[in-house]
């Protein structure tokens, strides 16, 4: 019986990493693609602190969900835009920084994760405050150009 699941294993990992393979240009090194996406996720981080919806709506698709904590899901780029405008550009942060500790690219190579930590020093009453987190983003090439597809995110202290 072991011996069947572990054919059957490797029948179904060869036939997906065969299939996976199929779409990326052979010359196309996968150390670019995490420098692009790990430089998209840094325009966007930057684009938020400056508070620059059009900046930051460039790099986010369409079809987006953002699952911040504590709420809903919102999904698609009219909301997403509300969501900003509304909600994120009205908390009173002074730096927003992260930092992608590891991005994993699909072999199809317009594909991508990111996992990382994320600081947002907010200024309450005159006092500085940091918040430390971490965020999970899905990164897809559109037309070209690296877009974030799906965004989750949270503090690393409890919620008070």
């Amino acid at each position: 019986m072991i011996r069947i699941f572990a054919y059957v294993l490797l029948a179904v990992s060869t036939t997906l990493s065969v299939s996976c393979t199929g779409n990326r240009d052979a010359s196309e090194d996968v150390e670019l693609i995490v420098e692009q996406i790990r430089q998209a996720d840094q325009a966007l981080l930057k684009a938020e602190e400056q508070r620059d919806l059009e900046g930051a709506m460039v790099l986010v698709a369409p079809h987006a969900v953002f699952q911040p904590p504590g709420v809903p899901a919102i999904e698609g780029d009219e909301a997403i835009r509300q969501f900003y405008e509304q909600h994120w550009f009205t908390l009173p942060y002074v730096e927003i920084s992260g930092k992608a500790d590891t991005i994993v690219v699909a072999a199809s190579g317009d594909l991508a994760y990111l996992d990382g930590s994320s600081h947002l020093m907010l200024e309450i009453s005159g006092e500085k405050v940091l918040s430390e987190g971490k965020y999970l983003g899905v990164w897809q090439r559109i037309e070209g150009q690296w877009r974030l597809v799906a965004i989750s995110w949270t503090a690393n202290e409890p919620a008070g």
